[in-house]
This record gives structure tokens, sequence and C-alpha cells, in this order.
């Protein structure tokens, strides 16, 4: 068996949050989709990269809870 051999992941990985901020041409994005449909590794990482940027696009959307900005800055002034 070839360990040395490249089955796509190096290359995959590496592209993965690239194409869920959309910035792969179309080919690219096929070859990575592709990759991920059939490795489990590199597919769980695409859905651990997807959740966690929908989370952060979701909690950057919305606004912070009246005064916990005051609570914040309050709490960094008094713990220097």
């Amino acid at each position: 068996m070839d360990t040395n051999r490249d089955c796509g992941c190096a290359s995959a990985f590496g592209r993965i949050e690239a194409l869920v901020d959309g910035h792969l041409r179309t080919t690219e994005t096929v070859d990575v989709i592709d990759h991920c449909a059939s490795c489990e590794s590199c597919a769980q990482e695409l859905d651990i990269v997807s959740t966690l940027t929908e989370r952060v696009k979701t909690a950057c959307f919305n606004a912070p809870p009246a005064g916990m900005c005051d609570e914040i800055l309050n709490s960094l002034k008094s713990n220097p």
C-alpha cells in the first residue's frame, strides 16, 4: 500500500473554509464537495466549519442584550 499517496484530503481540507465562505471557483467547489462526499473525515470538518460559521454570523447579526456592553467594560475596568 502506498502511504505517500495523497487521496485528496490535504487539498480539500485546506479549501474547506474558502468553500464555506463562498471564495472558491466553481471547479474548486465541485472538487471539494465531491471529495467530502466520499471522505468521512473531510465531511466532518466541512460540517464543523459550516456550523461554526453560521453560528458566528447569527451571533454577530443579533444585537447584544441591553446593558451587556457596559457590564463588560465595567468588569474590565475593575479587573486590570
